[in-house]
Order: C-alpha cells, then sequence, then structure tokens
C-alpha cells in the first residue's frame, strides 16, 4: 500500500503523457513468427533500432499491444501498476535481508522517489521492458534468500532466472553473479553459520553465462549493440553510470544539488560509522552497492540514463541501509530521542529533494514538451510507422495543439493501418496505400458500425491472382478472390460489442498468401520494396 500510494503521488501525471520517440516503433501487431524470429535473431528486423538480443521483451510488446493497442493511459497504468509492484518487491527483499519493517518501509519510498527512475522504469512506455526485468531479478533474489540455507536442488529454479532476465534484456546476464556476490556477502556480515553456495550451482551459472553470451553472438552474428568501447571509454562509461545514480550529478535541476549532497553523504557517513550500526544495516549497504556495481558492468559499451534501473535499485537499497544505519547510531546515544527525531527529519528532508528531481525529471516526458516534440520530428521519419500517427504527431506540432489535442492518440484518429508504406496517388488521382507485406491490420474507432475498404491487386504487374482474406475483430469477415487489376470493395459490418475495452478500437487484418517484390518480378524494375494489395480510402460510418 506504501509503495503504491507513493506511486500515485509522485508519478501519476505520467498517465496523460501519451508515447514518446520508441514506443511509436513497438506498438504495433506482431505475428508469431516475427515473435518467434527474434529467438534466433535481433528484436528489430527494421534497422531502425539498435541490434539486440531481446525476444521475450517482444513476446511482451507483441502481448501488451494485443491487450491495449494505442490506449496510452492503459499502458501508463501498467507501468505505475509494474513500477509500484517492484518497489514492493525491493522492500520485501530489504525486509528479508534486515527483518526490520522500517527498513523495508524506508526501501520502497526510496524506491519510488529515486531520481534515477522516471527515465528508467516510470515515464516512458519503451521501458517496460526494464519493468519486467527488475521484477525478474527481484524475484530470483527473493527465491535465492528463501533456498539459501537449502540444498542443491532449490537452486537450480535461479537458472531460469537467470535465462529470463537475459532474453528480456543482455545486462540481466549479472543476475547469477550478483546472487553468488549476495551469498557471498550476508555469509561474511550477518549468517557466518551459512553454508557456502554448492559447487555444482556454481559451475552450471558460470557455464550458463559463457553459454548465453555464445548464443547471443551467434544470432545476432557479431557483437551487436553499440560496438566495442576502447579501454579509456569504457571506464568513462563505467564511473558515469554509477556517479550519475550515486551523486545524482550533474546537478542541474532545481534541488538537485541538495539531493546529490544527500546522496553522497549518506552512505559515506554510514560506511565511517561501520563498527557501530547493526548487521541489517552492513547487509543493505553492501548488497546495494553489489546490485549497482555488477548491473553497472555490461553499460561499459555506453551509458544512458533510461539503463539504469537495476543500479537505481542498488542505490536505493544502499540508502535504505545507511538510513537505518543512522537511526541505529542515534538510537545509541545519550539524547537517543532528540537525535532520533533529529535524523528522521534529515532523512524525510533527503527524501522530498529526492521527489522535486524526480518530478522535475518526469516532465522531460510531457506530451507537448520541447524534448518530447523533437522525438517526433524524428519519428515522422520512420517509415514502419503507420502514416496516420506520423499525421498525428505534425498535429501536435501545430500552435496551440496543447489546449486542443489529446496526448493519447486513441482520442484523435479515426484509423491507424499497420503494415503499408506511406500515402500514394494514382495517375487517375485515386488516393491508396500499399500494403508492405501479405498482411495489413486496421484499427478503427469504437463508434464505427461499418467499414468498405477498397482494395486492388496490381495483377498486371505481378502476373499471378490472390485472395484476399478480411477479418473483423477476430472473426472472419470477407474473403476475395482477386484476378483482375479492378477495385473491389469489401464492406463490413462492426459491432460495438466486439470492441476490446482496453484497446477500444475495432481491428480488421487483411491477409494475403504472399507478397512479391516488383524488381524480382517485373523486368528492369528497380523497386526492392515489398509490395501485396493496394488499400483505397476508407468510408467509416
Amino acid at each position: 500500500m506504501l509503495a503504491g500510494v507513493a506511486t500515485w503521488l509522485v508519478h501519476r501525471e505520467t498517465l496523460y503523457y501519451g508515447f514518446d520517440y520508441d514506443d511509436y516503433h513497438f506498438l504495433r501487431p506482431y505475428t508469431l513468427a516475427e515473435v518467434l524470429a527474434t529467438f534466433h535473431g535481433s528484436w528489430d528486423l527494421t534497422g531502425i533500432e539498435v541490434k539486440f538480443y531481446r525476444p521475450l521483451t517482444v513476446v511482451l510488446y507483441a502481448t501488451r499491444f494485443k491487450l491495449f493497442g494505442l490506449n496510452a493511459i492503459a499502458h501508463h497504468t501498467v507501468s505505475l501498476a509494474l513500477f509500484a509492484l517492484a518497489a514492493s518487491l525491493t522492500a520485501w527483499l530489504v525486509y528479508r535481508l534486515t527483518a526490520r519493517a522500517t527498513a523495508a518501509a524506508a526501501a520502497a519510498l526510496l524506491v519510488v522517489c529515486h531520481p534515477s527512475m522516471p527515465y528508467s522504469l516510470v515515464a516512458w512506455v519503451t521501458n517496460q521492458m526494464h519493468l519486467a526485468q527488475t521484477l525478474t531479478v527481484l524475484a530470483a533474489l527473493l527465491w535465492w534468500h528463501a533456498v539459501r540455507a537449502r540444498s542443491m536442488i532449490w537452486w537450480l529454479p535461479l537458472l531460469s532466472f537467470g535465462v529470463a532476465a537475459f532474453m528480456i534484456k543482455e545486462d540481466g546476464l549479472m543476475l547469477l553473479p550478483v546472487i553468488l556476490t549476495l551469498h557471498a556477502i550476508t555469509r561474511r556480515v550477518s549468517e557466518p553459520t551459512l553454508q557456502s553456495v554448492p559447487w555444482a550451482f556454481v559451475g552450471l551459472a558460470g557455464l550458463l553465462v559463457l553459454s548465453l553470451m555464445v548464443w547471443r553472438s551467434n544470432a545476432l552474428g557479431d557483437l551487436g549493440g553499440y560496438g566495442r568501447p576502447t579501454g579509456h571509454a569504457a571506464w568513462i562509461n563505467f564511473t558515469k553510470g554509477l556517479t550519475g545514480v550515486f551523486r545524482l550529478v550533474p546537478a542541474d535541476r532545481p534541488w538537485q544539488a541538495v539531493a546529490s549532497w544527500f546522496a553522497t553523504l549518506l552512505p559515506l557517513v554510514a560506511t565511517v560509522a561501520w563498527r557501530w550500526i547493526s548487521r541489517g544495516a552492513r547487509v543493505c549497504l553492501l548488497a546495494g552497492m553489489a546490485i549497482a556495481v555488477l548491473f553497472n558492468l555490461p553499460f561499459v559499451f555506453v551509458t544512458k540514463a533510461e539503463q539504469m534501473n537495476l543500479v537505481g535499485v542498488g542505490a536505493a537499497i544502499t540508502l535504505t541501509g545507511a538510513s537505518v544505519g543512522m537511526l541505529d547510531l542515534a538510537a545509541r546515544a545519550r539524547a537517543r530521542q532528540a537525535i532520533t527525531l533529529a535524523v528522521a527529519a534529515l532523512l524525510v528532508a533527503g527524501l522530498a529533494s529526492f521527489v522535486a528531481v524526480a518530478r522535475d525529471i518526469t516532465r522531460d516526458f510531457e506530451p507537448f514538451g520541447p524534448i518530447v516534440l523533437s522525438h517526433d520530428d524524428i519519428v515522422r521519419t520512420w517509415g514502419p510507422v503507420p502514416p496516420e500517427l506520423r499525421e498525428y504527431l505534425a498535429l501536435k506540432r501545430e500552435p496551440g495543439a496543447a489546449g486542443r489535442v489529446s496526448p493519447n492518440p486513441l482520442d484523435e484518429l479515426s484509423q491507424v493501418t499497420f503494415g503499408v508504406y506511406g500515402r500514394e496517388t494514382s495517375p487517375n488521382g485515386v488516393g491508396y496505400m500499399w500494403m508492405s507485406g501479405p498482411r495489413a491490420e486496421i484499427h478503427l474507432r469504437a463508434t464505427a458500425r461499418s467499414v468498405t475498404i477498397p482494395l486492388r491487386h496490381p495483377i498486371e504487374s505481378f502476373r499471378e491472382p490472390t485472395r484476399a482474406r478480411i477479418d473483423a475483430d477476430g472473426r472472419l469477415a470477407d474473403d476475395l478472390a482477386l484476378g483482375t487489376p479492378e477495385w473491389r470493395m469489401s464492406t463490413l459490418p462492426l459491432r460495438p460489442a466486439d470492441v476490446p475495452r482496453l484497446s477500444a478500437m475495432h481491428r480488421v487484418r487483411i491477409t494475403i498468401d504472399h507478397a512479391w517484390r516488383p524488381s524480382e518480378v517485373i523486368p528492369g524494375s528497380t523497386d526492392g520494396r515489398v509490395l501485396a494489395l493496394q488499400i483505397g480510402e476508407l468510408t467509416i460510418r
């Protein structure tokens, strides 16, 4: 409840922030073949995104689009709910490490309020992959703590957690090393009689890590990602990630200087007072640092604020340990009650500075702010983005748009067509769009009662007939044999009861057996595009 209420109070504005940047590329329908292909290839075949191996992220993206479509509010609601859950799991882990409810409450609040979270976990829908990864990692750490004293068989599920974390995002490869490190810290600091990690598990974990690295290299055909940095660049990237999260520098936002001093000095003071703080505080300090440092290692290639999700969780756990340590010191003082109140007031003030900075950072994602509008200009150049969405982004640029255009495209668009190229006009003035493959999907406003779709098969060029199967809201609505070059009209009745409640748009799917590449079937053609049918201008009633 604490995590949920804090999330709502600090981040509720993000519900109405709409989509940004990569969201417009990943929010689309996926075929099963596309999803399965990512298990042995890059997560993006268009070349827009950097080449990475993230098949479970694509599974997540395909599932959420199936459920929520272009409903931005629904997507952001999921982000806030998952973020509150991540804060709760962090609190649970801290409670398991310290057996102190105060520490758990502090951990929940520090995760919610930490300034690294808006970019990495909360405000950007694309980073739901980071939420999935964070939840997987925290679930694995909780499982480790529950079975840390048990036999080898209980440790084996952690290997599956390691695979899942890696397949969501490659830095998940560090999960198993983190578990081994936390076990060593726990033995050293708080549970000296705890058994060591089973050697068979250590061997299996090492073999799995190496196997995943080889598998990724083979799937991508090379290193992928951002390429190999120089030694100096790698060190700069590594230290930049840690200082940015742990010291909150550069301190260039309102109240960030205060937050930076708080984040920097609190762990230092707790470290200096090491011998006088409790074992629970010590474990949190070391465990948080281990999580942050190890999950920061993969970012020697490049460091971005949006990647710091697990580093931020580690920083929050470190600050939790430092906060508990300060309360331990206060409890030892002669004027215990007065000093405890002073320490509590200091911690509340530091947390308030975190909130001020986090809320300011969140405004970077305001839908009509300069950062998002600059991203919109880039997205408008991406061919795979539906033309209607590109026109919507142009509409956001018009004077006064912030007062009359909804940041949720669901409220503005009567139709969105996926799987097509841009708009074209035939020599006789007929507007149309080419299907960019054998399948296209049209989303229509929920109030539509029927739609007429003009379809044309350019058999004069491709020289073979085809058949178009048209589904409306999951049911076969039309089946057309196309053996002539004339336009054919497919009129589909749409039933209000069939509109999915969350995505709130009818879905019409057009499928043919295969598409053609003009350069391969038309003598002398240099058109290398993949083309299928021509879709004319819809009539929606």
